[in-house]
This record gives structure tokens, C-alpha cells and sequence, in this order.
């Protein structure tokens, strides 16, 4: 088979992450309105659908790599205890892997994640400092029509390099990041195709693991505008090139649930205080009384006695 036949018969998907990372062409990133820390991780009662749980020993090789230039070392990726294993030294790197989902059917995802340590800053603001210590990637079936000129030969380009498109949008999960979670941001890569949501602040802490549960349909509206398209592909990603240091990351039992499963992850909401009034603001509501009472005794007295 020539190589153009085989690139035309390979599966149109991208690691996902290479759209994250690579430098930008937007001067203004817009932010999004999303719901912070809206659901937490507790006992499933419902039970979701797992889309990786990396206990097969041939976990890791179903995730692809992909190196990004700019790493000094390659992203180095294996099993490791029942769990996926990011090493960068100085690296940019993702691993990726089709998988598809419909967030309109199952619209929650979670996993569990770790790091071995994480940075001063971290943001998408700036390309400076857009390193984090782990990301969970989700990309969307999405068509590429009404992408300005500058997207669209970023595409050229990579699908001239791989043989696959890539995904026209994408939701970057972030570990360790400056951002708020209840703000989804521009990455640097432009046209508004893909947002950063950080899930962890840098004093989250480092070497235990820590579950997300995100609503990527609610997410996906929040941030374009319209229903969610199916989910084609994910990608996970540590990344630490411009900082040259070693970092590592974690990643495990990946899940999809049904709407059926909100209830069991709303947090509960915390109930007021009870309204009990201070002694002494009964002692002012007394004495103010007396005082009103005693000023309107003295009126209707002068009043009787001119």
C-alpha cells in the first residue's frame, strides 16, 4: 500500500494537546462563564461507563505519542500500579487515543489524576508560561468552516505532517494553573477553538491523587454557544520545556455517566446559620422603644397642657 492510500485510510483524529501548546496568533483571548467546582467525586451509586482504567497491561500502548517541538527530552509515557505515567524532563509532549462519547448522552467525565510537583505559575495567558504539570484534553467532532486564515493553515500544515485532521474544537483541563475554574480562557493557539478550564490551583497538593468530575456538555455550551458535538478523541499531556525541570503526572479510571448521575455529584448545599439576634441588639431594640415611647408621652402631655 502507497503511503497516500494509507494515509487516507487512517483514522481522521490528532493529538489533541499540540493545539494547546503551540504559539499564538490571538492578541485578545476571550474568557467564559463556567460552572466552578459545581459537582464533586463521592461513592457512585450509578454506575458510568469506563472508557480507560489502564489495568491491561497493553494500557499504555494505546495511547499514541506525539512529541512537540521545543522538547529537549521526549515525553516518556507507561503503566505504572494499574495507572497511566507522564514523565517530561524539559519535554512538551501529549499521549492521545480516539475515543468517543456523546456528551448529550453522557454528559458527566471523570477521572483521577496526581503530579509530582507543580509550578510557580502556570497560565494559557501568556506562551511563557503555558507549562502544566498535567491536562486532560477533550476534542469534538466539530466542522472547520468559518476558521479564519490562520487557523486553516495551521491545519495545512499539520495534516501535510501526520495525515490527519485535527479536531476543529477542544476543552483543555488543567492541573496547577492561576486561573479560577469557574473561567474557561482562549488557548494561545487562536480563533476562540479551543479553552483552557484549570481544575487545580499550584498549592494544590502535590503526589495524591485527586478526582474531577466535569460537566463537558454544559461546559461546551457555556464556551461555544451551542449543544456539544460528539467527542472524538482525548489527549493527556505534562509539559515542563520552557521551564527545563522534570515533572511527572498520573492518570486513571477515565469515565462517562448519564444525566442519571447528577444527583449523586451535586454537592450538597451547606445550610444557613440560624438568624439567632445578639442579646445586644435586643437591648438596643428595648431601649429605643423606651425612648420613643417616653418622647411621645411628653408630645401628647404638652399637648393637654399648654
Amino acid at each position: 500500500m502507497n503511503r497516500s492510500a494509507h494515509v487516507r485510510g487512517r483514522t481522521r483524529i490528532l493529538p489533541l494537546c499540540l493545539l494547546a501548546l503551540l504559539g499564538a496568533c490571538t492578541a485578545q483571548q476571550s474568557r467564559h462563564v463556567v460552572a466552578g467546582e459545581a459537582l464533586a467525586h463521592g461513592d457512585s451509586a450509578v454506575q458510568g461507563r469506563v472508557l480507560d482504567d489502564f489495568e491491561t497491561e497493553d494500557a499504555a500502548f494505546r495511547w499514541a505519542l506525539y512529541g512537540i517541538e521545543g522538547s529537549v527530552n521526549p515525553l516518556a509515557h507507561a503503566r505504572d500500579d494499574g495507572a497511566l505515567q507522564l514523565t517530561s524532563d524539559s519535554s512538551a509532549g501529549l499521549v492521545w487515543r480516539q475515543i468517543g462519547f456523546d456528551p448529550g448522552a453522557e454528559p458527566l467525565l471523570a477521572w483521577r489524576w496526581k503530579v509530582s510537583r507543580t509550578y510557580d505559575s502556570s497560565s494559557p495567558l501568556s506562551p511563557e508560561l503555558d507549562n502544566f504539570p498535567a491536562r486532560l484534553l477533550v476534542g469534538f467532532d466539530h466542522s472547520w468552516a468559518g476558521a479564519n486564515p490562520a487557523a486553516l493553515s495551521w491545519r495545512r500544515k499539520v495534516e501535510e505532517y501526520t495525515g490527519v485532521r485535527p479536531p476543529a474544537r477542544a476543552i483543555c483541563y488543567t492541573f496547577g494553573g492561576e486561573l479560577p475554574s469557574s473561567e474557561a480562557v482562549d488557548a494561545t493557539f487562536g480563533d476562540g477553538r479551543i479553552a483552557v478550564i484549570n481544575l487545580r490551583t499550584p498549592r494544590s497538593a502535590a503526589g495524591e491523587w485527586l478526582h474531577e468530575v466535569r460537566d463537558v456538555a454544559a461546559d461546551y455550551r457555556a464556551i461555544f454557544n451551542e449543544a456539544p458535538p460528539p467527542v472524538s478523541a482525548m489527549a493527556l499531556g505534562c509539559d515542563s520545556h520552557r521551564l527545563k525541570l522534570r515533572a511527572q503526572a498520573w492518570f486513571d479510571d477515565i469515565t462517562v455517566y448519564g444525566p442519571d448521575a447528577y444527583a449523586q455529584f451535586r454537592k450538597e448545599l451547606t445550610l444557613p446559620p440560624d438568624r439567632t439576634t445578639p442579646l445586644l441588639t435586643w437591648l438596643i431594640i428595648a431601649g429605643a422603644s423606651l425612648v420613643a415611647t417616653a418622647t411621645a408621652g411628653i408630645w401628647f402631655w404638652k399637648r393637654r397642657n399648654p
